[in-house]
């Protein structure tokens, strides 16, 4: 195997994507190259700075800690600390369990995570979009969109209490499957049994993984990953026929046409193909056919020797689509039910699997989707023809759309108002902060809705919410200014025609406009989103991981970036976000450099450090040994 730890990853994917077992997974975790990009990935999230059920957090992280926790991985003697659980309220009023682990174990859990996703990216399957690089709820709902064409069943699946139920014993059964690597395998498992703190007490964990690990999306996905391979089998099972039997009323339709060009073409044979009485009216009612055939079902939607089966996950929801009758729907949902109950013990909720005709809408990661309704005829140009033909363009094609109540429910938890009455409200929780930063806090907000929803068929519903959204800055103006709306939206347009704007000046007093977004602004995607193919996943993935980063050279170059000292330990001084500095009146000198740097990261000494979280060291005499 390569000693450059990044090819021994590529290694690790070529092997699994061949089908053979990795080992020497835990071995690899000794080379200290891994924890310093498993560090750089994970020290821009402000979560790290949360405590876990110990006071250590990423501030003060040293690389002298990259090596003591190594020499415990090579003793055997590191384990998981207990998880916090904290709860987070859901959309449905009830509220979500959490975990919050221990930075340390944060760290583990990473380059554990980079090594497992190198083993299990290549053979994970086309249709789980769900905690996957290069996919998202886009690429699952542009899967739906491109590929079910003609169906007419859905099933809407739902996966009861799934990350507090995924069977310990289970898991690592199935990922033994790739990986033969006992000491690994014990360290995964301590991972999923290392416990939760809830009120300062201990409870261990005989099942689940914690939502808010960072190993646990991936283990997840191991888990569903069998569901996935057992739907695939389904499918080929399922599936039968080419093509689906022509319609009655085409075929007729069909018949009279091909009749009456027959009689045309002989009576003008008769004439001497000179233009006679009775022609005209005839070729009126072949294009009346035309048109009527235009209108009516192609095929037989209903053929017995035709069925076509789909499947679609994003993490534990999924949807199955059926071209076939209720019945197949109904063996489908049952089959998929006796799997996930017999072979990964868990049970589906059964007020949320439904079964939906797909002329209903059916709700799937925030969207709604169904076949389309309305008929559209172009011309579409083949290459066996000279001549463009007509075409029902979509005819059987899947629909998406926003769903009006998530609009409404968007626009109340905002507070701009009411999209019933149209009734506007002004935001006081934002009037003591700047004008930019209203304006700001309003466009990432809108923006934030308008790229989720940009799949969306009617995509132009957002306009409602857009006018809501401003009338709602321009009432919160007026409030913070103390004047009236109409005063306020005839100063902020006069800059830019019909367009609200905040002016500001730089340094060299040029003038800077602050446009409030618009939906014109945003377009809409022109075309659907692709996921990456597994093609992809066999070529080296060296250049994702090798070149280091600055903030990786900072961390190497071990030097003090606020006394320039070289000597000693240097630890990373970590901060939640740098626009909390900036409301601070009193900045200390650290705090200075961190804003004059634009970073939330500063590489110290030891000395300077902890002096700083002491507030002993006046500025004055800190500036001093600045070299």
């Amino acid at each position: 195997m390569a000693t450059n730890p990044f090819r021994q990853l590529d290694v690790i994917r070529d092997v699994s994507f061949h089908g053979r077992k990795v080992t020497d997974c835990y071995r690899l975790m000794y080379n200290k190259e891994l924890w310093i990009k498993a560090y750089a990935k994970l020290y821009p999230n402000a979560g790290n700075l949360m405590k876990g059920t110990t006071e250590e957090t990423i501030d003060g992280f040293t690389l002298q800690k990259i090596d003591e926790i190594i020499e415990h991985l090579k003793a055997g003697t590191f384990r998981f600390s207990p998880v916090r659980r904290v709860y987070i309220p859901k959309s449905n009023g009830k509220k979500r369990p959490l975990g919050v682990p221990n930075f340390q174990d944060k760290l583990v859990q990473e380059v554990m995570r980079m090594i497992i996703d190198n083993i299990y990216a290549p053979v994970f399957s086309s249709n789980s979009h769900g905690f996957r690089e290069g996919r998202s709820c886009h690429t699952a709902l542009s899967q739906i969109k491109n590929t079910w064409k003609g169906l007419t069943w859905c099933i809407e699946g739902d996966i009861k209490g799934f990350f507090d139920n995924i069977n310990h014993q289970l898991l690592i059964k199935f990922i033994s499957k790739k990986i033969e690597d006992r000491r690994f395998l014990l360290l995964i498992h301590n991972a999923l049994t290392c416990g939760v703190m809830e009120d300062w007490q201990f409870n261990k964990t005989y099942s689940g993984t914690p939502q808010g690990g960072i190993i646990s999306p991936l283990l997840a996905n191991i888990y569903l990953h069998e569901f996935d391979l057992f739907m695939e089998e389904q499918m080929k099972k399922f599936d039968n026929g080419k093509f689906r039997a022509r319609s009655e009323e085409t075929s007729v339709l069909k018949s009279k046409i091909q009749t009456t060009k027959r009689k045309i073409n002989r009576l003008d044979e008769k004439y001497g193909h000179k233009l006679w009485e009775e022609r005209a009216p005839l070729v009126e009612v072949i294009q009346d056919l035309k048109k009527i055939s235009l209108k009516v079902p192609s095929v037989d939607p209903m053929d017995k020797n035709y069925r076509r089966m789909k499947y679609v996950r994003y993490a534990d929801d999924f949807v199955i689509g059926i071209a076939g009758n209720k019945e197949h729907a109904m063996k489908i949902k049952g089959l998929a039910g006796k799997f996930l109950e017999k072979e990964l013990a868990l049970e589906l909720r059964e007020e949320k699997t439904l079964v939906t005709h797909l002329e209903n809408p059916v709700p799937f990661l925030g969207y709604e989707f169904r076949k389309w309704q309305e008929v559209k005829v172009k011309r579409v140009k083949y290459n066996n023809y000279g001549q463009p033909l007509k075409k029902r363009t979509l005819s059987g094609a899947i629909k998406l759309e926003i769903p009006s109540k998530k609009i409404k429910d968007f626009a109340l938890k905002n507070n701009y108002g009411n999209l019933d009455d149209f009734k506007i409200t002004h935001r006081t929780k934002l009037i003591n902060n700047s004008e930019l930063e209203i304006a700001m806090t309003y466009n990432a907000e809108l923006r934030g809705i308008a790229n989720y929803y940009k799949l969306a068929n009617n995509y132009h519903h957002l306009d409602r919410l857009f006018y809501l959204a401003e009338s709602s800055f321009i009432k919160t103006m007026a409030n913070k200014r103390r004047s009236t709306s109409a005063k306020v939206a005839n100063s902020m347009r006069k800059h830019k025609q019909g367009v609200l704007c905040l002016l500001r000046y730089d340094k060299m007093g040029d003038e800077i406009l602050h446009p409030f977004v618009r939906l014109k602004d945003m377009p809409k995607s022109s075309g659907a989103i692709q996921a990456d193919s597994t093609e992809s996943d066999t070529f080296p993935n060296t250049l994702k991981y090798s070149s280091r980063t600055e903030f990786e050279k900072r961390l190497l170059a071990n030097q003090c970036e606020a006394c320039g000292t070289t000597k000693g330990q240097m630890e990373v001084h970590h901060i939640r976000k740098l626009k909390d500095l900036k409301n601070k009146k009193n900045l200390k000198y650290l705090e200075r450099i961190m804003m004059e740097r634009n970073r939330k990261t500063l590489v110290l000494c030891y000395d300077c450090h902890h002096k700083h979280h002491e507030k002993q060291v006046p500025i004055n005499q800190l500036e001093s040994r600045i070299h």
